[in-house]
């Protein structure tokens, strides 16, 4: 039974991993960072380009990106589940980062929740990538 348990498991794991295609990376790195707001909040980006969300804060991030899938990611970290699933959320606890790399041209619109010590305990902001056609 152990055996057949794990037999699954890997088999899991592999098939969850397969989901991305071959990296991309333009060797360009973005960073979206989150202090006491989050900068910038508007950025245009190249196909393959890194995108890394930092969390300068002392409390935890959640980014949501709604629509996220794998079919337009060439990279991420922190966005998917322990079997390799793309997830639309990346919780970021103080001085975490997340990342990716997008296989496409794509407007892509996020939300960062900052938990905050100040009234209602939360700070939301809004934010926006832009995805144009491959690098030159």
């Amino acid at each position: 039974m152990r055996q057949a348990l794990a037999a699954m498991a890997g088999l899991l794991l592999v098939t969850g991993c397969a989901g991305l295609p071959e990296t991309t990376r333009t060797a360009v790195i973005h960073e979206v960072k989150m202090g006491d707001k989050m900068a910038p909040a508007d950025l245009t980006v190249r196909v393959g380009d890194e995108i890394r969300f930092v969390n300068q804060r002392m409390l935890p991030v959640r980014i949501e990106i709604p629509g996220l899938n794998s079919e337009m990611l060439s990279c991420e970290r922190n966005f998917s589940n322990f079997i390799g699933q793309i997830r639309e959320v990346a919780v970021l606890s103080a001085h975490q980062t997340a990342n990716l790399c997008f296989s496409k041209g794509a407007v892509i619109s996020f939300i960062a929740r900052m938990t905050s010590a100040g009234p209602g305990g939360m700070a939301i902001e809004s934010g926006t990538i832009r995805v144009v056609g491959p690098a030159q």
